[in-house]
C-alpha cells in the first residue's frame, strides 16, 4: 500500500575461515592478552589486524608473530582520542584497506583498598577505561558516515561492570556499558553495530597470570580464570556476520559469574 516501507534482508551464512574476509579491524592494547588473541582471530579467519597500543616494541613483536602482511601497528595512547576520525585516515593509510570495525580493548586496572584511591589512580583508570574508548568511538562513527562504511564497534567490558563495585576500574567499565547501549540505540538502522562483551578474570599481564600455568582461582564461581583465547572467540562472533541481528548487547564472558 502507498506509504507503506518495505525492509528485506538476506541470511548470510559463510565459511568461519573467511568470515571476516575484506575486514580491517582496529584493536586497541593489541600488543598483549585479549588484544592480540583478538588480533590473532581476526587474521585466522581472513580479515586484517591493526594493533594499537602505547609500547612500540610489544607492539612489533606482536606483529610479527602473527606475520606482518596481516597485522599492522600503531603507536597511540587511547588517552589523545579527541572524537575527530582522522586517526582512522592514518590507519587506513597504514594499512592500504578502509577500516571496518573497532575493538576497544585497551585498559588499566589498579587494585587497592576502598578508602586508598587518589585523584590520580581515578583519572588515570577512567580516562583510560572510558574516556578514550568513547572519544575513540565518536571518531570512528564520523569516519564510517564519511566513507559510506557499515562499520562495527565491540567495546571489552568487565564483569565488574554487570554488579557493584568501589573501585575506579568496576565504575569505569559500569559506565562503557552504558555508553555501548546509548550508543547503539542512537545508531540503530545506520547499518553500524554496537555491541560489547563483559569478561571475567582473564589470564593476561593485567592479572599476572600465565596462560599455561594452573587457572584455578578461588573468587570466581567456576573456580578458574579464563584464556584470552576464548573472549577473542565472543569478539569475532560479534565482529562477522553470524551476529549480524544482535546490536546493543552487553555479553558476559565469565562461566556465570555475574550472576552473584
Amino acid at each position: 500500500m502507498p506509504g507503506e516501507k518495505s525492509i528485506y534482508c538476506r541470511i548470510e551464512i559463510s565459511d568461519s575461515k573467511e568470515s571476516l574476509a575484506g575486514q580491517a579491524v582496529v584493536i586497541t592494547g593489541g600488543g598483549s592478552g585479549i588484544g592480540e588473541a583478538i588480533a590473532g582471530k581476526v587474521i585466522e579467519t581472513g580479515g586484517l589486524a591493526v594493533i594499537v597500543g602505547r609500547r612500540e616494541e610489544r607492539l612489533k613483536r606482536t606483529a610479527e608473530k602473527l606475520g606482518r602482511d596481516r597485522c599492522k601497528y600503531y603507536v597511540y595512547d587511547v588517552v589523545q582520542a579527541e572524537g575527530s576520525g582522522q586517526i582512522y585516515e592514518e590507519l587506513e593509510e597504514l594499512s592500504g584497506h578502509p577500516i571496518t570495525a573497532l575493538v576497544n580493548n585497551a585498559g588499566i586496572y589498579i587494585h587497592k583498598n576502598p578508602l586508598d584511591f587518589t585523584l590520580e589512580d581515578f583519572d588515570s583508570v577512567i580516562n583510560t577505561n572510558l574516556r578514550g574508548p568513547m572519544f575513540l568511538t565518536m571518531g570512528f562513527l564520523k569516519y564510517c558516515r564519511k566513507k559510506e562504511i557499515k562499520g562495527n564497534v565491540v567495546m571489552i567490558a568487565s564483569n565488574r561492570g554487570l554488579f557493584g563495585d568501589y573501585g575506579p576500574y568496576g565504575v569505569s567499565k559500569r559506565g562503557l556499558i552504558h555508553y555501548t547501549q546509548g550508543i547503539a540505540r542512537e545508531m540503530i538502522g545506520s547499518g553500524i553495530r554496537i555491541n560489547a562483551v563483559a569478561p571475567g578474570m582473564t589470564a593476561s599481564e593485567i592479572n599476572g597470570v600465565d596462560t599455561a600455568g594452573n587457572l584455578y582461582v578461588s573468587s570466581a564461581r567456576g573456580e578458574r580464570v579464563l584464556l584470552p583465547e576464548e573472549i577473542a572467540e565472543t569478539v569475532w562472533f560479534l565482529l562477522s556476520n553470524y551476529s549480524k541481528c544482535i546490536h546493543g548487547a552487553v555479553i558476559p564472558c565469565d562461566e556465570g559469574d555475574y550472576l552473584r
